[in-house]
This record gives C-alpha cells, sequence and structure tokens, in this order.
C-alpha cells in the first residue's frame, strides 16, 4: 500500500535585526508547529559583514512562525575546537572560565571564556584575573539587553573590556569568548 503524499511547506529563517543579513535559508515542514525550536548553525562572517571572527559559529533557534516566515533568536555562539587549541603553547597556562549573567531583559546567559598566559604562572594569580573578568561580564550584561549583549561579543567590544582588566592582573596572549549558551 502507497503512502500518502504530504505536502511540505518551505518557511525562510530570519535572524534578529542585529545581524547586516534578513534571512539565512529555508527549512520544509509539514506543520508551522514543527518548525518552532528548530536550531540553525551560521557562520558569523555569513551574518555580519566586516566580521573577522572566522572562528565562530553562531546558533539560532526558531521562536515563531507567521506565515512563511519563521523568526529566529540567538541562541549561542561557538569557537571553533581548532582555534581554541592553537592558542595554548608551551611553557604558558591555558585559563578556563563559566560564568552565568542576566541581561538587563532578565536573560540568563551562560558565557565561557578561555585564556592563554604569555608565561606560566601561579593559580592565585589567575583565581585573580577569573574574578576580574567575571565582573566585567556581569557589568556587560547588566548593562545591555541579550540581543545588545551578544552584539558586543560579535564585535569585540566585551572581549577587549576583559583583556584590559585582565592584562592589569597579569598579560594574556589570547583571551577570547569561547561559548555561550541562553539558559532557558
Amino acid at each position: 500500500m502507497a503512502k500518502a503524499v504530504i505536502q511540505k511547506n518551505w518557511y525562510e529563517l530570519q535572524v534578529p535585526d542585529i545581524f547586516d543579513v534578513e534571512e539565512v535559508g529555508e527549512t520544509p515542514a509539514e506543520k508551522e508547529s514543527q518548525v518552532i525550536g528548530r536550531t540553525v548553525s551560521e557562520d558569523l562572517t555569513d551574518l555580519m559583514d566586516g566580521a573577522s571572527k572566522y572562528y565562530v559559529d553562531v546558533s539560532l533557534k526558531v521562536t515563531d512562525v507567521e506565515g512563511n516566515k519563521a523568526f529566529t533568536e540567538i541562541a549561542g555562539m561557538e569557537c571553533s575546537k581548532e582555534f581554541v587549541s592553537r592558542m595554548v603553547r608551551k611553557r604558558s597556562d591555558r585559563m578556563d572560565l563559566v560564568h552565568d549573567t542576566t541581561t538587563k531583559d532578565d536573560r540568563k546567559v551562560r558565557v565561557k571564556v578561555v585564556g592563554a598566559t604569555v608565561n606560566n604562572t601561579s593559580s592565585n594569580t589567575l583565581q585573580a584575573a577569573r574574578q576580574e573578568i567575571n565582573d566585567a561580564i556581569d557589568e556587560g550584561a547588566e548593562s545591555a539587553d541579550y540581543d545588545k549583549f551578544m552584539e558586543s561579543i560579535f564585535t569585540d567590544e566585551l572581549q577587549e573590556e576583559i583583556r584590559d582588566r585582565a592584562n592589569k592582573i597579569y598579560p594574556f596572549r589570547e583571551l577570547e569568548v569561547r561559548k555561550t549558551e541562553l539558559l532557558e
């Protein structure tokens, strides 16, 4: 017995306003309800003109559907594993930090930072740098809504603030937001 062929509709994936493009592609589904909750990963250089972070992938999650348009929000971002592995070299320390913060519009975000020092250093120095980075992340999140906070990460504004504050404690060769996740 032959199965009935079900007609699938195509929905255009619309991105948030902070990006320079309006849509990133299409996704098929039988019903609108099947589209909500889907995630798609896009390269940051495809979403923002002049973005220098070729190693960053942005996750977009569908939150609403109107007609044939599926509207997305930023679910997070992640640096490639290859970029992170090239950061740390001999005679330097790797510093990892995981910090949960809340933006001005009460969205909870998990921010993961990775850094590489110029030379080996003590754990007390790294702990002081972590605390300074936590404070910088909290200040950046409290002063902006979620989209603006993520835009500050994409445009390196937050990383520059983190580097300036952490380098007062100990010099870092590299310091980057490795991953962010929007917590439900």
